[in-house]
């Protein structure tokens, strides 16, 4: 070996079904190992490392085995609890719990006079790298390199969790250290400095490469053996250990395998291998959505008032005694019919949400429990729908050549029962395929199709389960948020009204994102009217709901509109006094659609009148 090398390895919470605390302190417990060499523990204070290199250099004889210093870790002997501590204060605790990494020296600088500098090293590599993060190292001394074990908790001081990409190592962690090395008297890693050829693709064009090799040799193979032949005969250098290294013609470096995706691991190749020629397993989405029962309707039956002359003379008296005293009686019935089916219309929508709520809440009929509920189903079907696209993946390779035939299908058969020579590569190729399919995966082009055709209709029921599910969420929501509140209330403010502040909150703190369309008319104003849509959106990458206000006037012309997503909320706000007071909104009501807010523009225009001609 020459130069310094280093590795780190990721140590994730639930290995060998183990929690994130077992796996630190085993961590922990290898690299201080007392069985193998006696240790001198020394914390994270830099003048104590100091002493104890002297103590080493003036003594070489009485250093036996390792160095156990620490980062922000105030006892070495209760590391564990303390970065649990951390985790759980950050609420952090899964995926990977911790980093353990080595930094090894060349046999010939190896001496055990040179334990203090290796862990002074370590130290200044910790500090640089991971700043905010609790670590504990040590330096083995018991091995022909000498070389320093750490262990890096994952989550910082700050609730930073580290992110390493794949050019960690290579732009970060390498080029330090053997900056370090040369300042410790260390001979540095050279190929680490050499200049590397660029890759002649790219990385994610490389990933797709290699899985559709590997893909190709599960097909021709039958063992994993026969495999590892199959991707060398495709011009792949296979390297196979713990972990399978691949590297094709133009790789300035060999990828392991797991980098191509979970299906590619020694482990998934191996399954894959053994069950390509079992029968397709099918993934079914269940039935989610409930049939409700009918509710009540009100019919009413409305009778216009005659024409006058087809009146007879007690209805023609009647109507000349109303239009002296001022009354329109052609107007009256009109209004007083519409009221009715208005009133009959408004019964059976509420009557609809009720048996909707009793519907996904029958034993509470409680709406919470109704949106409760609805949400745990969108969750399942989710789940479903998961599990669904999973074997589409799964079994993506047998998929892919089932799809290419059917590009050249049509073609094929033309060529073979129309004579239609024209489409001979088309039969080939189609023949090709077929035959790949059937002794790759025994499988017939009709068994693809039929199992495509199934699990691809299941994912469109699961969808539209999830619509109708969220039809019937939002629903009850607004309901709730908007008819309810009416009941409590003759009138709200406009800032209640907009419900923004309502909305936003429940998007921010209940993950609960409103979309709706409602309109806005007011105790004693007849020239106007404000539409109000609240929509889901991203700002400044968080997902939120944004509002935008439109304000019209009683002909439907559009006078003035402002939007949430364009100012903060204060100037948001400020939009809405004003157009407050512009417009005389301060008994507000809501409404699902304009004409019913232009009815009571309507209804105040006919107050004001009568109030004029009773003055």
């Amino acid at each position: 070996m020459e130069g310094i090398v280093a590795k780190i390895w990721n140590i994730k919470e639930g290995t060998m079904g183990r929690g994130a605390a077992v796996q630190i302190t085993d961590s922990i417990s290898y690299i201080t190992n007392s069985e193998k060499c006696d240790g001198v523990i020394v914390n994270d204070d830099f003048m104590q490392v100091g002493r104890e290199v002297s103590y080493v250099i003036n003594d070489i004889k009485t250093l036996q085995g390792l160095y156990v210093g620490g980062r922000h870790i105030s006892d070495i002997q209760n590391a564990t609890n303390e970065m649990m501590q951390v985790k759980e204060f950050h609420n952090k605790l899964g995926g990977r719990v911790a980093l353990h990494g080595i930094v090894s020296l060349p046999v010939g600088e190896s001496g055990k006079e040179n334990a203090g500098k290796l862990m002074m090293l370590a130290d200044n590599l910790l500090e640089e790298i991971f700043p905010d993060h609790q670590a504990i190292y040590a330096v083995h001394t018991n091995t022909e390199n000498l070389h320093v074990h750490f262990v890096v908790n994952t989550v910082a001081l700050n609730g930073r969790k580290i992110h390493m990409d794949h050019n960690f190592m290579s732009k970060v962690f390498d080029p330090y250290l053997n900056k370090l090395a040369r300042q410790y008297g260390f001979s540095p890693n050279m190929a680490w400095e050499e200049e590397k050829e660029p890759d002649e693709i790219k990385f994610s064009d490389r990933v797709i490469k290699l899985r559709q090799i590997v893909d190709t040799a599960i097909e021709w193979s039958d063992d994993f053996d026969s495999f590892l032949h199959n991707l060398r005969s495709q011009g792949i250098q296979v390297n196979c250990g713990k972990y399978l290294s691949l590297r094709m013609d133009g790789m300035p470096r060999a990828i392991r395998s797991f980098k191509l995706g979970s299906r590619y691991t020694i482990d998934a190749i191996r399954d894959r291998l053994l069950g390509k020629r079992e029968e397709l397993i099918r993934s079914e989405v269940g039935d989610h959505i409930f049939a409700g029962g009918s509710p009540a309707q009100i019919y009413v039956k409305t009778t216009p008032l005659k024409k006058y002359a087809d009146m007879d003379a007690e209805e023609k008296k009647e109507a000349i005694r109303m239009l002296k005293l001022g009354r329109n009686p052609w107007r009256e019935q009109y209004k007083s019919n519409w009221q009715l089916q208005r009133i009959a219309e408004e019964f059976h929508r509420t009557a609809n949400i009720y048996e909707l709520i009793r519907t996904y809440a029958p034993d509470t009929g409680n709406v919470n429990d109704a949106l409760r509920n609805i949400i745990r189903k969108q969750k399942e079907i989710a789940e479903e729908k998961k599990a669904v696209k999973t074997k589409l993946r799964d079994y993506k390779p047998i998929i892919d050549l089932y799809k290419e035939a059917v590009k050249h299908e049509k073609r094929a058969y033309l060529y073979e029962f129309a004579g239609c020579d024209e489409y001979l590569s088309d039969y080939l190729e189609y023949k090709m395929l077929v035959d790949r399919l059937e002794k790759g995966y025994s499988k017939t082009i009709n068994e693809v199709a039929a199992y495509v055709e199934e699990e691809e209709n299941q994912i469109l029921y699961a969808k539209a389960q999830a619509k109708e599910l969220s039809s019937a969420y939002h629903t009850i929501l607004r309901f709730a948020q908007n008819e309810l509140r009416q009941q409590e209330a003759e009138y709200m403010s406009l800032y209640e009204a907009i419900g923004y502040a309502k909305a936003r909150t429940a998007a921010v703190h209940q993950g609960v994102f409103e979309s709706s369309i409602k309109y806005i008319a007011a105790d004693s104003v007849d020239d106007g009217y404000i539409r109000v849509v609240i929509l889901p959106d991203i700002v400044g990458g968080t997902r939120t709901v944004t509002a935008t206000v439109s304000a019209y006037d009683k002909n439907g012309e559009l006078k003035k509109e402002f939007s949430s997503k364009e100012a903060n909320v204060k100037e948001f706000n400020q939009n809405i006094s004003e157009l407050k007071a512009d417009m005389g909104f301060y008994r507000c009501h809501i409404f699902d659609s304009a004409d019913e807010a232009r009815a009571l523009m309507k209804a105040q225009e006919e107050k004001k009148e009568k109030n004029r001609i009773k003055n």
